[in-house]
């Protein structure tokens, strides 16, 4: 058996690295775990990532994390002005919101080393599990070969196997209602604006989700479907991006000529939070915890910010024994009203998302402003009280 570490963090994405970054800034021993042959790569992911100006309205409790937000040049691809919503008729609604789209390679690259910098081990290749020897946290691929751990921070995505072994995610989260399946391309060689991100509605591409087009400039964009199959009419995913790429009246003359690599899949909570993010010695950031915002899919950020308070309360756990219950106290108080709000908006859209019409209707009743709203995670004039 290896060697005893503090934390062994099970996931080497943004918020796994920041909670090994913050837990060896408090001289605690980390070991890192990831199934990938390299560290962000391959990247499942629109790479959107609002700048710090953006997060502190949408987060405004979260001005304590808000130098995650301060990521290196050399891990931005474009920079993107404004949000464009599209409806299923096609009307469009801009509103001003500066982001960055990331290159996560560069990013979650540049954080591993500096884990690695640090003193702290990252190990790949290795698709841990956590093993229980009377009472003792084991960590590895295998009981034999694990090594034991105080804390295991579970940093895998969504459906978090450490979660699920830990108990803090059980079936009753995971229905076809509360997960979207995510399918996008790469795409190069687009005449489109560089400058705005664009999000798409309708059932015909994205039954009970959105499309979008995320620029990534020199001409490329991350293009995608996310759709629910509690919405969806036929079990066929690829169909439905390839819909949206080559048939939709919306997007197929923008998209023609585009060029495309392999595409990518992957499961996404939008359910908000689970109901607990913490069991005994576990913690679960990022989508391993749902930390998805629910009205815009957003979660680099969140996962960003849980994985700095996870770090933080491990070390007060071993250094000062205070609870891992901390850690659910700590970030409801930094993002809990926004997580609720988003959730609960999103199944008000529930109500329309099915319908085309209805929801183009609801659109034009929202009006930009009612819109931004909704994607920034706030209850538009006149649904504060159902959201409260």
């Amino acid at each position: 058996m290896s060697t005893d570490v503090d934390v062994a963090v099970v996931g080497a994405g943004p918020g796994g690295l920041y909670a090994a970054i913050e837990a060896l800034k408090h001289g605690l021993r980390v070991h890192v775990f990831d199934k990938k042959k390299l560290v962000g790569v391959p990247v499942r992911c629109g790479e959107y990532f609002p700048v710090r100006k953006e997060m502190e309205y949408l987060l405004p409790n979260a001005r304590d994390y808000m130098t995650v937000f301060d990521v290196p040049e050399e891990a931005i691809s474009n920079v993107c002005k404004t949000i464009r919503v599209i409806s299923p008729k096609g009307d469009e609604y801009e509103f001003e919101f500066l982001s960055y789209v990331l290159d996560r390679t560069i990013l979650e690259q540049g954080l591993a080393k500096q884990v690695e910098k640090m003193g702290g081990k990252i190990e790949l290749q290795c698709p841990a599990r956590v093993f229980n020897e009377h009472g003792n946290l084991l960590v590895g691929q295998t009981e034999t070969t694990s090594l034991r751990s105080k804390i295991v921070i579970a940093a895998d995505g969504f459906p978090s196997s450490i979660a699920r072994t830990s108990g803090i995610l059980t079936d009753e989260y995971v229905t076809p209602n509360n997960v979207a399946i995510n399918y996008e391309y790469l795409m190069t060689e687009l005449d489109i604006d560089q400058t705005v991100t664009e999000m798409y509605l309708g059932t015909k591409f994205a039954p009970g989700g959105y499309g979008w087009i995320i620029p990534k400039g020199n001409k490329s964009a991350n293009v995608g479907i996310g759709i629910r199959t509690s919405y969806s009419k036929k079990n066929d995913g690829r169909a439905y991006l390839r819909y949206f790429l080559e048939d939709c009246p919306l997007t197929c003359d923008k998209l023609d000529g585009g060029k495309h690599g392999p595409m990518i899949a992957d499961v996404l909570p939008v359910d908000g939070p689970l109901k607990r993010t913490y069991s005994s010695g576990v913690m679960a950031v990022g989508d391993a915890a749902a930390m998805v915002m629910p009205t815009n899919g957003g979660g680099i950020a969140t996962a960003m910010i849980t994985g700095v308070i996870a770090g933080q309360v491990a070390a007060d756990h071993l250094q000062k024994n205070n609870p891992l219950s901390d850690y659910e106290l700590r970030w409801k108080q930094v993002m809990g009203r926004e997580m609720v709000t988003s959730t609960k908006m999103r199944r008000l859209a529930d109500r329309v998302m099915g319908h085309d019409l209805l929801f183009h209707l609801t659109l034009k009743l929202l009006k930009t402003s009612g819109i931004r709203d909704v994607i920034t995670c706030r209850a538009p004039h006149g649904l504060s009280l159902w959201t409260s």
